[in-house]
């Protein structure tokens, strides 16, 4: 059989038990109803009208509390109008809160606590507005003729990106896809990790590795996690967009098919690249436990790799420092798909970084291959990086026990064949865990942006929670076993 053939057998073998997983759906479930709410709650809110209660006492001009609703219709607020016999039961009411603001004689505006500038605004300007009309009739012009006069000049508003011919909702896009990169790399790199502590605590490793070498295991499970990512991805990205065109009033930034493209190609990229690096890491540790110790580096290199690439693309995406960044490997992910979003990346520049990008992929698998092919098979404490790289020279073939090289398939007659179970009350738990974590770091996301109105914020708290919450309880599991 092929190297190709059984890569894709574990592949394949991978989708379908992690689409089996109980975890794995209620994760699927939970992301896709957070999308929806997190784009059709904040326009069902805002779809609902706007009411405000004024109150007027004491010389109020007749034709007053009129402009004043007109004024507020305009800008799709209603006005009710309260009337009040003197000025204490006035600011009574407003004291209540049966009044939003009190006008008095047509000159003060009294509040309770901080104004609102919104219905400030549209009452200054009634009254301003109605001066003006009897401020002419006693002067002998037409009132007509003056509002005329006064009427404001129309004008236009444009925003200017930090690229000529590209939008501020350009630019929102761009960190938002390399935000979306950076999570799918970050969840789908740790599946790789713990998938591969799994195998070696539960000796699966041992029945497959006696029938394929280590380094084709490993790239089946990076392909097979990958694909199912991918799918996940694709899935959750057609229900933002139902959800978004059914929503109506969502403004959706204008992403060219060629940008989306590019996406796809460095997330392919940068998921092979990464979880390459966990893979071979993972093997080292002998517990699932003990995954993500082992792995603490490639998560270290992978998150400041995407502040590194966000502030250099920030600052300055036509900067000889933002070139830099969009071709160095680690980088390059988030980076790249960025300054192409942004118009500011030469026709050359994504070539020559995913020629880069693919060579140096090429060679982490190999370097990663000769780790799994050493550490794998390894039981006991966590095994060193010197320790499995001097191992993977020696292959699988002289360092696999007899019984496991003859494997399952070859014991004595009579002997009960089966194969070891990847299923654990501890893997369950832990799987659970993570998506009760995913659903926090979702919540928090949402408030920050409430408080912050900035998205990319919003993300980059939520990723920072999971993070740091993930390590605490990994870490708390482990001591407690």
């Amino acid at each position: 059989m092929s190297g190709l053939r059984q890569g894709w057998l574990v592949g394949r073998r991978e989708m379908w038990e992690r689409s089996r997983s109980r975890a794995f759906r209620a994760g699927v479930v939970v992301m896709l109803i957070l999308v929806v709410a997190a784009i059709a709650l904040p326009e069902v809110l805002k779809s609902g009208k706007v009411t405000k209660d004024v109150g007027f006492t004491g010389a109020t001009p007749t034709e007053l509390p009129a402009v004043v609703v007109d004024q507020a219709k305009a800008l799709d607020v209603t006005v009710k109008v309260h009337r009040y016999g003197d000025v204490a039961a006035g600011e009574q009411g407003v004291r209540d809160q049966k009044a939003d603001v009190l006008v008095v004689d047509a000159e003060q505006l009294q509040w309770r606590g901080k104004p609102d500038e919104r219905l400030r605004a549209i009452i200054t300007g009634s009254i301003q507005l109605l001066a003006v009309q009897q401020r002419a009739a006693a002067a002998g012009i037409d009132p007509h003729q003056a509002l005329a006069l006064l009427a404001p000049v129309s004008v236009t508003n444009e925003e200017l990106g930090v690229v000529a011919g590209r939008s501020p909702d350009n630019e929102a896009a761009a960190y938002v896809m390399s935000i979306v990169l950076f999570v799918a790399i970050l969840m789908y790199g740790n599946l790789v990790l713990s998938g591969v502590a799994e195998e070696k605590s539960s000796r699966v490793v041992e029945v497959l590795v006696a029938r394929m070498p280590a380094r084709n295991l490993l790239a089946g499970k990076v392909t097979g996690i990958g694909l199912l990512g991918f799918a996940q991805l694709a899935v959750t990205a057609l229900v933002a967009l139902v959800t978004a065109l059914a929503v109506g009033s969502v403004h959706l930034p204008a992403v060219t098919a060629g940008v989306l493209a590019w996406v796809v190609v460095w997330f392919v990229l940068g998921y092979a690249m990464y979880a390459m690096a966990y893979g071979a890491l993972g093997s080292l540790a002998s517990r699932a436990e003990d995954a993500s110790t082992v792995a603490g580096p490639a998560s270290y290199l992978l998150i400041a790799a995407y502040w590194l690439a966000y502030a250099a693309v920030a600052t300055d995406p036509q900067s000889g420092w933002a070139k830099l960044v969009s071709i160095f490997p680690a980088t390059a992910p988030f980076a790249m798909p960025a300054r192409i979003a942004l118009g500011a990346a030469a026709w050359w520049e994504p070539l020559v970084a995913t020629a880069i990008t693919l060579a140096a992929t090429a060679g982490l698998v190999v370097l990663a291959g000769r780790v799994y092919t050493g550490a794998i098979l390894h039981s006991g404490p966590t095994l060193k990086l010197a320790d499995a790289w001097r191992g993977g020279r020696r292959g699988v073939s002289k360092s696999t026990p007899p019984d496991v090289r003859r494997g399952w398939w070859h014991a004595p007659p009579g002997a009960v064949r089966h194969r070891p179970s990847l299923r654990s009350p501890a893997t369950a738990a832990g799987r659970w865990v993570q998506v009760a974590l995913f659903g926090a770091a979702t919540v928090v996301a949402a408030v920050v942006v409430m408080l912050t109105h900035d998205v990319i914020v919003g993300v980059a708290a939520a990723a920072a929670v999971f993070a740091a919450a993930s390590r605490i309880t990994k870490d708390r599991l482990h001591a407690h076993r």
